[in-house]
């Protein structure tokens, strides 16, 4: 008897095991079945998107004439500094033809990567960073590129997208270089460091700050716009984040707008730059996704256009009483066409242009302010219009700024509106010619 109820018990044992495993079998095969299917679809899918893309980019590098070039590795001397030009190159943003995408292009040090995962991950294109680190600040600088290339969510992406280019000045070089892929790839990085490397030094205690080096940011940004392989750039501040999709709908905008990559009926080539208006959102608010969220955001007060308790009227929009009103969302289209003249003589815009506007006059400073202001009095001499564009929108970083009357830019604010008016305007008139509609 007590046999047989063991021998049953085993019997139960095994049918209880094969069951189970018939179970799991099932569960398996049913996985790889949809998951091959889905497979399948996504394939089709980015089959899709690719021939659209490429229908897309061929179509206007036969309108714009535009040649595809490489990122290259160079040594540069530029002016009184050293330049690593495509230090670390973006694996994707190599292969870039000149149509397929729009290069953001930005500046900073190494305090700012904490920007750049989610500027990726928006963007989705190529991004051309200058990235200013004199002395020792190059060490965290390289410590900071293997981090976010390596230790991120996002670190794919910026493996693929973000192109690095290094510069310092010549009286303030670093004690050693990684000068091959090999030796930059083996610099040592920690990704279980609880602490982000461009988090652990305080401002205070980097070379540049010790050392009283004023910040050039206009060099940065021309080394950026110079170091693009794309015909389209965009000259972007690295804590502002733009609307998703940008890209493709300002694609399909231009072909549907074929005009605007022509001359004019006279054969005149006439400049042109296609402007983003931009807001700040509250310090507690995320950014926000679509404009519909934005606009819950403007009505609610937690977000206002980008530095309205500062400077109003530098980013003051043409057409923004329309550009909140207009509903289509998935197609782009110019609401505005404008001069920098008039009520807009102040503007400071961030656009997209095609790298054939004046570049940024490197004798102004981050902290002397107006570095962005001079070249648009030399647009608005040479007589650019601004394309105003919708849906689009950039967000900055969350956090509403106010006028700070203690910010120590303030005493070298006057030093250098006495340069641009002695020295710089006046070369201005002479190179982009006279208008008395035009201000600095």
């Amino acid at each position: 008897m007590v046999l047989s109820s063991l021998v049953l018990k085993r019997y139960f044992e095994i049918f209880l095991l094969v069951f189970l495993l018939c179970c799991t079998s099932f569960l398996i095969l049913n996985n790889v079945l949809n998951s091959s299917q889905s497979a399948k679809l996504n394939r089709q899918q980015m089959s899709d998107v690719i021939n659209t893309k490429n229908n897309v980019t061929e179509r206007l590098k036969v309108l714009l004439e535009c040649k595809d070039r490489p990122l290259i590795f160079e040594k540069i001397q530029y002016s009184d500094y050293w330049l690593l030009k495509n230090f670390v190159r973006g694996r994707t943003s190599a292969q870039m033809g000149c149509s397929e995408g729009i290069t953001y292009c930005t500046n900073g040090d190494y305090t700012f990567f904490d920007n750049l995962a989610e500027v990726v991950k928006r963007w989705l294109a190529p991004v051309s960073f200058a990235i200013f680190s004199p002395g020792y600040d190059f060490n965290t600088t390289m410590d900071c590129i293997q981090y976010v290339r390596n230790c991120l969510h996002e670190s794919q992406l910026i493996q693929n997208y973000v192109t690095f280019h290094i510069y310092f000045p010549n009286l303030h070089m670093p004690n050693y270089l990684p000068m091959t892929d090999e030796e930059i790839n083996k610099w040592p990085y920690d990704c279980r460091s609880l602490i982000k490397p461009y988090e652990k030094i305080a401002r205070a205690d980097m070379y540049k700050t010790k050392n009283k080096l004023f910040y050039p940011i206009n060099v940065g940004r021309n080394i950026a716009r110079e170091a693009a392989n794309t015909h389209f750039i965009f000259t972007c501040d690295i804590e502002l984040f733009p609307s998703k999709n940008l890209i493709e709908q300002f694609f399909k905008m231009l072909l549907r707008n074929e005009m605007l990559l022509k001359t004019d009926e006279e054969g005149k080539d006439i400049p042109r730059v296609f402007p983003i208006p931009v807001f700040e959102v509250n310090k507690t608010s995320s950014v926000p996704e679509s404009k519909a969220e934005l606009l819950e955001m403007l009505k609610d007060k937690r977000a206002i256009p980008f530095h309205k308790n500062v400077c109003k009227k530098c980013h003051m929009v043409p057409g923004y009483e329309k550009w909140l009103i207009t509903t289509n969302v998935e197609t782009m289209e110019i609401i505005e066409v404008a001069k920098r003249e008039d009520e807009f003589a102040s503007w400071e815009p961030f656009y997209i242009s095609d790298n054939r506007e004046p570049m940024f006059d490197e004798r102004v400073t981050w902290e002397g302010q107006s570095n962005k202001r001079i070249q648009n009095y030399a647009m608005c001499l040479l007589g650019f219009e601004y394309h105003v564009l919708h849906p689009a929108f950039l967000v900055h970083t969350p956090g509403i700024k106010k006028v700070n009357h203690k910010d120590p830019r303030l005493q070298y604010v006057a030093p250098t509106n006495r340069l641009i008016q002695r020295t710089i305007k006046p070369e201005y008139k002479i190179l982009y010619g006279q208008n008395k509609n035009c201000k600095v």
